[in-house]
């Protein structure tokens, strides 16, 4: 009988330390540059950039760069991509841009964060990186809506996830992986606007596509 309470208790041990309250593990990461390849988007190594609450993205396709703000949880977006002087057009966005996520997805308080390890750490080798794998849980907090997040965490680089694979159960599975990380501050001009959309900012203009939908409100779109 003794023995048995004892299992039971083990067992309720085990889960205890396997599934906690964690932080964001994406707060940890304030200062970097990377190319990101795949997300719903499936796009192929496009720079991004990241200085504390600003991030900066360069799509080569739409010819155009978008600066976000995770102080105001919008952006802009400035066209053509590789101007030198003064850029064609300038516009505000109403959303945050899709390439900061996921790491302004979850930095709000709308979210609490489980993290859980597994019996047995998975260990692989991505882009030449020794990387071992991480399991979270991030719960919205007003209607419940869970997301799964495993990262691939490579050891080289303090842990910054070169892979990340995202489940929901409302949208198809999808992976993300990160390439060219520099774990130091970017340039600060690479966030600097131009005076040109100081002008846009006295009138409106229509935003480009920004992030997937999410259930939280006034939040980067994190999916469902």
């Amino acid at each position: 009988m003794h023995r048995r309470a004892g299992l039971i208790f083990a067992g309720l041990f085990l889960f205890a330390v396997t599934l906690v309250h964690a932080q964001n593990p994406f707060d940890a990461f304030q200062e970097f540059s990377a190319s990101v390849s795949g997300g719903p988007l499936k796009w192929d190594k496009m720079k991004i950039y990241r200085s504390g609450k600003q991030m900066r993205a360069e799509y080569v396709y739409e010819n155009e760069v978008r600066i976000t703000s995770l102080t105001d949880k919008n952006g802009w977006f400035i066209r053509p991509r590789e101007w030198v002087t003064k850029p064609k057009q300038c516009g505000r966005m109403t959303l945050m841009d899709a390439a900061t996520y996921p790491f302004f997805a979850y930095s709000s308080g709308d979210f609490s964060v489980e993290h859980s390890t597994a019996a047995e750490v998975e260990k692989e080798t991505i882009d030449g990186h020794a990387c071992h794998a991480e399991n979270y849980v991030f719960k919205q907090k007003e209607s419940g809506t869970t997301i799964k997040v495993k990262l691939w965490e490579a050891e080289d680089l303090n842990g910054f996830p070169v892979k990340v694979e995202i489940a929901s159960s409302a949208k198809p599975a999808f992976a993300m992986t990160y390439t060219d990380v520099k774990l130091e501050k970017p340039d600060p001009k690479l966030f600097k606007l131009p005076p040109l959309c100081r002008v846009a900012a006295k009138g409106t203009k229509k935003a480009p596509a920004a992030a997937p939908k999410a259930p939280a409100k006034n939040s980067p779109k994190p999916p469902q």
